[in-house]
């Protein structure tokens, strides 16, 4: 089961799931108290209503001798999954398994349990494999109630597009593989947050999410930092050494962002890391092992510096296993107004405003090219949020460095030069220019600017314009 499968989903049709298994499933938080318990629970403890376990300590249980031990207390404490027997009052000998739902800073926030009679169990190895089965994904559907219900906090999944939706459920489904993923797409697109949306997804969510920028790092010491070095491996080295981003992101995420500009000669290195999960740190012979899954990001064509020599290609191919391709926000236009909304409340809670936008600036923002895609629509609204003095922002509120600001300007110039028939000819052949850069499309074109296609094509040899080969208009 996926989180498609529960429609949008609905917490009670989950709860209704759950109780139709035949298994006893806790839900606890990381004090100990009882959160939700399914009916099959009853069948266990007879000797306490259901109503009467919500809300108890299951910490205060086990030294009542209710059972013993506690399987939250033993995940709390090895902050892991955990499989034991347990004893209950009753003289019941059970199957138990608990793991944790870690919280933003992957500290443990709940606790699922699930029980299973060891009486039942014909082999209890064998039976411990598919209540550990059966759990992950148990938490793994709670995990994506949590997600949904956080969702305001993730930039990323504000969006409505089909494209949006499509990476939404695309991580959904690749996020326990273990396979490489290279996310490809222009500068502030959300690689980042997409990266890290899957290691919230993956059963690796309570473990580090480790992020380098590889061109960001000067080339002499992005080995040392991504392997690490043993004590002396070179002058001016730690006296004790340095844990390379490999060891820190063992059992967890490791991010490798801008992996284009990975240093040629250590790009070996890397590769056998990738294909057999062994390094060597800087001065030291003895082979290390870490257990972590690697997310590339990139936004170059690898393939071309492949072409260039300086990208090698079975590095290409390894990283490539699972790829995706994020498309900028002006081929997703949808997502704009939901984006621009979803920044203006937040910057409005943050700086304590109530800020609203003039619908001149909302039409302009949405059809604004967005060069810079989210990175720069979140600077924007914040900027706008910080730096506007009415309640209500307006195209006059722009920065003086933003281009639709500058264009304005450049137009109240230019009208104090020339005649308003021809001001405003100015104006009609930047706005054909523009509409038609983005559609690609005189039909498109018209359609979007309300007018016929035979209206847009005379406008075009009004104003001496042709297409391209390029599909862009230029002087003719």
């Amino acid at each position: 089961m996926t989180a498609k499968d529960l429609p949008q989903f609905d917490e009670q049709l989950f709860l209704k799931i759950l109780n139709a298994l035949n298994d006893p499933i806790w839900i606890i938080d990381n004090k100990g108290n009882v959160l939700w318990v399914n009916q099959p629970t009853y069948d266990y403890f007879s000797s306490i209503q259901i109503h009467e376990l919500v809300g108890q300590n299951v910490f205060e249980m086990e030294k009542r001798g209710v059972f013993s031990p506690s399987i939250a207390r033993l995940v709390i404490e090895q902050k892991q999954a955990v499989s034991t027997t347990q004893i209950t009052q009753n003289n019941l000998h059970m199957i138990i398994s608990g793991d944790y739902i870690p919280d933003e800073n992957g500290n443990i926030q709940y606790i699922v349990t699930h029980v299973r009679q060891l009486s039942q169990a014909i082999n209890q190895s064998s039976e411990l494999e598919k209540i550990e089965s059966i759990l992950q994904q148990y938490k793994q559907q709670i995990r994506q109630l949590l997600l949904q219900k956080n969702q305001q906090d993730d930039d990323f999944y504000v969006g409505k597009s089909k494209a949006a939706q499509y990476i939404s459920v695309w991580s959904e489904k690749i996020a326990d593989i273990d396979a490489s993923i290279l996310l490809t797409g222009e500068t502030g697109v959300g690689k980042t947050a997409f990266a890290f949306r899957i290691h919230q997804l993956s059963n690796r969510n309570n473990k580090p999410f480790i992020h380098l920028d590889c061109g960001a790092i000067p080339e002499s010491l992005i080995e040392s930092e991504l392997f690490g070095y043993k004590k002396g491996a070179f002058t001016g080295a730690d006296a004790n050494g340095k844990i390379g981003l490999i060891a820190a992101a063992d059992q967890g995420t490791l991010f490798l962002d801008e992996i284009g500009e990975f240093p040629l000669h250590l790009q070996s290195k890397l590769l056998q890391f990738l294909q057999n999960k062994t390094y060597r740190m800087i001065g030291d012979n003895q082979v290390q092992q870490a257990d972590v899954r690697i997310i590339a990001a990139t936004n170059v064509d690898l393939m071309e510096r492949v072409k260039e020599g300086t990208f090698r290609k079975d590095l290409f191919y390894r990283l490539n296993v699972l790829p995706l391709k994020i498309p900028p926000l002006r081929e997703r236009k949808e997502d704009i107004i939901p984006l621009i909304n979803y920044y203006l409340h937040r910057f409005n809670l943050k700086y304590s405003r109530q800020h609203t936008l003039s619908k001149n600036l909302m039409d302009a923002l949405y059809n604004y090219r967005w060069e810079g895609n989210i990175r720069e629509l979140e600077n924007l609204m914040e900027r706008l949020v910080i730096t506007s003095a009415g309640p209500k922002i307006d195209m006059d509120d722009l920065p003086s460095d933003f281009p639709l600001q500058r264009s304005q300007q450049m137009l109240l110039q230019n009208v104090e030069e020339v005649s308003l028939p021809i001001y405003l000819e100015q104006i009609e052949r930047s706005i054909l220019i523009n509409t038609y850069n983005e559609t690609n499309s005189t039909w498109k074109t018209a359609k979007k600017l309300g007018v016929s296609q035979s209206y847009i094509i005379r406008r075009l040899k009004k104003f001496n314009l042709r297409i391209s080969d390029a599909k862009e208009l230029v002087e003719g």
